[in-house]
């Protein structure tokens, strides 16, 4: 079980780092694809507004060919009184070479494609042409326009060619101070006001022609930047421009813009991990418990098992008609089943204590009691069980002012117990000291022995209820695993402490302190 939901817990966090990296991904794309849709805007700008710029000069200074000087871009009307020929009454004139002085030549660009569009407009008038003789000769007015709209035609173009193969300078094509506000103007159109380094770069040497970046690293960033858009990308020569950009804290913006869900994902991911260990610790302190169960279970069967037997025992010795008739023998048996009958009561009564002090609805009687006298009525029944082994029980009761509040019923108990179990675990012959010593809050008790002690693992557990320390599979140390779970409930009743001190194979310390007064 634990191990499938350990498979489910790491493939779940592996799919939220999954999802957590192509939300980066997108993030990344949609940054770039701004930036670049941002970058061409400009450079598709800066070529209209160079192409302009160009138109705007030539009809400013005229267009110039090899041969000569064309005067084009200027209002122009050709005034023809009758559709079919010349009148000599008006005024106007043709030149030497028949073009026509005044027309309307028109030049835009397609705002959506950068398409050059020529138009020429002509009114119907009426004009006049040359006098050389006697005699005017009458000239087809559409066949004439015609020609003369084509001979412009052909040179505006051949004007408009040298435009896209000449090699104009750089900073005539481009004033920087005019690339910073449009550079800055769409990409804050994108949404995107986030610091940045930009430059033009020679394509030919990889040179940085126009930079607004201020350190040697920024100017590195800008040239080696994947942002980047080709301006004046209808021009007919090899030497091509790219306008760059580098943003040095994209890293941090991206971040935050993946903020939101990377805190949603975080949060989630906590609480599923909780939850995990939530589980694992149910499933582990299930164990457990349940392992106590079977533990306190066989405990409790070998702790009633030998009565139990030596009771039926005595029973049937007591129904021998040899016996019945020895008075003596008789009453020893009876004595025993009263001795094991008292201790299976003992062995109950153990357990429901714990069993009470669990619902918290055991009730202590406080009084005035001598922790001297107490330990002395304790020592009465255990010197004698440490005697029959071989043993020794030393006390040193200091203590200046011995009396307490507490139950003295339970405060036997609690002495009782320490020294029990200070017997039992003492595999030969036992040493055991009792220490008694004031203090300006109340009475502290030390029980040492020298017995089999505990790890530090053990030492953190013996509290526990139905915890036993581990002597083999041979059940040799009898007892449920309570008494150090009832000293440790009743102190805590008492509002004091219980503490340990033990070494693996040297013994143990149990250190009790009681308050003077209670509450």
């Amino acid at each position: 079980m634990i191990g499938l939901l350990s498979v489910a817990l790491l493939g779940l966090i592996g799919f939220q780092f999954y999802w957590i990296d192509e939300v980066n991904t997108v993030n990344r794309e949609r940054f770039n694809k701004a930036v670049n849709d941002a970058l061409n805007e400009v450079a598709y700008k800066l070529a209209i507004q160079n192409d302009r710029d160009f138109l705007q000069q030539t009809m400013n200074s005229g267009v110039r060919s090899p041969q000569r000087n064309l005067e084009i871009l200027r209002d122009t009307l050709k005034r023809i009184s009758n559709p079919g020929q010349f009148s000599p009454q008006n005024p106007e004139s043709f030149d030497q070479d028949g073009e026509i002085l005044r027309s309307m030549v028109k030049i835009q660009v397609n705002e959506q494609t950068g398409e050059l569009l020529f138009n020429v407009d002509f009114t119907t008038f009426v004009n006049q042409v040359p006098s050389f003789g006697p005699s005017n000769r009458s000239v087809n007015r559409e066949a004439f326009m015609e020609d003369q709209l084509n001979r412009r035609l052909d040179m505006l173009k051949e004007t408009w060619l040298n435009h896209l193969v000449g090699s104009n300078n750089l900073f005539e094509r481009i004033n920087p101070a005019d690339l910073d506000t449009l550079l800055r103007k769409e990409l804050e159109g994108k949404g995107i006001e986030l610091e940045y380094n930009y430059g033009v770069i020679d394509a030919t040497n990889n040179n940085l022609k126009i930079l607004n970046a201020n350190t040697k690293e920024d100017a590195e960033g800008v040239k080696n930047s994947s942002l980047k858009a080709n301006l004046f990308p209808m021009d007919l020569t090899e030497k091509e421009y790219f306008l760059s950009v580098d943003f040095p804290q994209e890293k941090n913006y991206l971040m935050k813009q993946a903020l939101l869900p990377l805190s949603a994902s975080g949060v989630l991911m906590f609480i599923v991990i909780g939850c995990f260990t939530y589980a694992i610790m149910v499933i582990l302190k299930q164990k457990k418990i349940s392992e106590i169960k079977n533990d306190f279970i066989n405990n409790m069967t070998h702790e009633f098992k030998t009565p139990i037997a030596t009771v039926s025992l005595a029973t049937e010795a007591l129904q021998d008609d040899d016996i019945k008739g020895n008075k003596i023998i008789m009453d020893r048996y009876v004595q025993v089943i009263r001795d094991e009958n008292k201790r299976l009561g003992m062995q109950v009564e153990k357990v429901l204590q714990i069993a009470s002090l669990d619902k918290k609805d055991f009730i202590l009687k406080f009084e005035k009691a001598d922790v001297h006298d107490i330990i002395q009525k304790a020592l009465v029944n255990i010197t004698i069980m440490v005697g029959q082994r071989g043993g020794v029980i030393s006390s040193q009761l200091l203590a200046s002012n011995p009396e307490i509040e507490a139950d003295k019923v339970h405060l036997t108990n609690i002495i009782y117990n320490l020294l029990d179990n200070a017997n039992k675990y003492s595999p030969d012959a036992p040493e055991i000291h009792i220490r008694t010593e004031s203090i300006s809050t109340g009475v502290i008790i030390k029980i040492t022995d020298k017995g089999i002690g505990m790890s530090k693992e053990a030492t953190q557990k013996i509290f526990d209820k139905f915890y036993r320390v581990s002597t083999g599979n041979v059940h040799d140390i009898k007892g449920f695993g309570l008494g150090l779970s009832y000293v440790k409930n009743i102190v805590d009743m008492h509002q004091g402490s219980v503490s340990v001190k033990s070494e693996l194979g040297k013994g143990s310390t149990f250190k009790v302190f009681l308050p003077f007064t209670h509450g």
